[in-house]
């Protein structure tokens, strides 16, 4: 009997799934192709420096995307996580051993209110485990740049902006909006694109960081990645000393992933008839 005939519905007492959601979490996101799963296939039975295997692969993706510098990561909510941290830490070591010091106290991450919501866990959950504290600017159906810029304080270490079908949309400003206000304080602004299929929009429209998941357009293995500032990259890869031990991606998904982004740019994203 083969692995995949040892497999079954059956076997673990589990229903069949027929997804007419699309690419959601609560369904396993999205399936990934034979030649994703040839290069994790590759990963999984070869060794690997880990720390070589993470720079290289990231500087290839950022070719690829034309920005500066990127890095695979465990999911979305890990990128968020460690992209708060880094900043947080601004590539200090000590921090990256001690994220919740009191010696650091520059933490508050501004967010339309509308935009923090639960996407499956709370956006604030994931700012709190980097090290941040939520600080909400405007309304629940309205926020505008004024509504962020009144809420900068010597205390903001950084703005954030939820681009999700989850996020309240009417009313709401921008991305170059908030990355506006983000330049004019010398703030970085950090873009979670969880789900969007644009690779290259949010960073062309002035974003620090943005975030994607694997597992959803771009139909990888379950994964997450960060691009953005060669210099925020490498406080976010400082954190695998810190929390993002805890998140930590292995060599069979971080070749998957990067191999799907390759095909994605390729072929763009599946058609509402393929699926």
């Amino acid at each position: 009997m083969t692995v995949t005939e040892g497999i079954s519905y059956q076997k673990y007492g589990l229903k069949e799934v027929i997804n007419a959601s699309g690419k959601m979490t609560i369904l396993g996101v999205s399936k990934v192709s034979d030649n994703v799963l040839a290069a994790q296939q590759f990963g999984g039975q070869h060794f690997f420096e880990m720390s070589d295997l993470v720079i290289q692969t990231g500087r290839h993706i950022a070719q690829l995307l034309e920005v500066e510098d990127a890095i695979v990561v465990s999911s979305a909510s890990a990128g968020i996580a460690q992209s708060v941290a880094g900043i947080i830490g601004q590539g200090d070591l000590f921090h990256a051993y001690h994220p919740y010091t009191k010696k650091v106290s520059r933490r508050e991450i501004i967010v339309p209110k509308g935009h923090n919501v639960d996407y499956g866990t709370p956006v604030e959950v994931m700012v709190g485990l980097g090290g941040g504290k939520i600080v909400e600017a405007g309304y629940a159906n309205m926020c505008h740049a004024e509504h962020i810029e009144m809420m900068v304080t010597p205390e903001t270490a950084a703005i954030l902006y939820i681009k999700s079908h989850h996020t309240v949309q009417k009313s709401m400003l921008s991305v170059a909006e908030a990355a506006a206000i983000a330049k004019k304080y010398q703030l970085p602004l950090i873009v979670d694109a969880a789900a969007e299929e644009d690779l290259e929009k949010y960073t062309a429209e002035g974003a620090n960081l943005v975030i994607y998941s694997g597992g959803k357009a771009i139909e990888g293995p379950t994964s997450g990645l960060v691009i953005g500032d060669a210099t925020l990259i490498e406080w976010v890869r400082l954190q695998t000393k810190g929390i993002g031990r805890a998140m930590k991606v292995g060599k069979e998904n971080i070749l998957g992933f990067t191999t799907a982004i390759e095909d994605y740019i390729q072929n763009d994203s599946e058609s509402g008839h393929a699926m």
